[in-house]
């Protein structure tokens, strides 16, 4: 199943930069919505790959003609994803029942904000991407 992951621009030395968020990708319509009654921006929104990380989903780029262009690569601060996690966080531990699942999704939240911390003490950019 494909799984929401963060992928960051460039390696951080003695870090593992595979934090994936099963949960949630199987709640991720629920969480937008949150995130948007929050005033953040979604967590979704911050989807990032470019066509070398997406053109293996398609099975024939010919069949979709010349004017498709595969997406251009987005980078973001970590800052800007560390706010949606944090409000999502107060919201998810003030409401736990808003959501199904809203432990696990609070535990990959915080695996989530752990590595962008240390992105953003590296200064290393990242995206939301799809891992399969």
């Amino acid at each position: 199943m494909p799984t929401l992951m963060i992928v960051l621009r460039r390696e951080i030395p003695d870090v593992l930069p595979y934090v994936h968020g099963e949960a949630l990708t199987e709640r991720e319509h629920e969480m937008t919505q949150i995130a948007e009654t929050l005033g953040v921006t979604a967590l979704s929104a911050f989807f990032g790959q470019g066509a070398d990380e997406t053109d293996f989903f398609l099975d024939d780029e010919e069949e979709l003609g010349e004017e498709f262009d595969l997406p251009a690569e987005v980078w973001f601060a970590p800052a800007d994803g560390l706010t949606t996690i944090a409000a999502l966080l107060e919201h998810l531990a003030a409401k736990p029942d808003c959501v199904a699942d809203s432990h696990k999704i609070s535990l990959e939240l915080r695996e989530w904000q752990s590595l962008l911390q240390t992105a953003q003490r590296h200064r290393v950019k990242w995206h939301v991407g799809v891992d399969f």
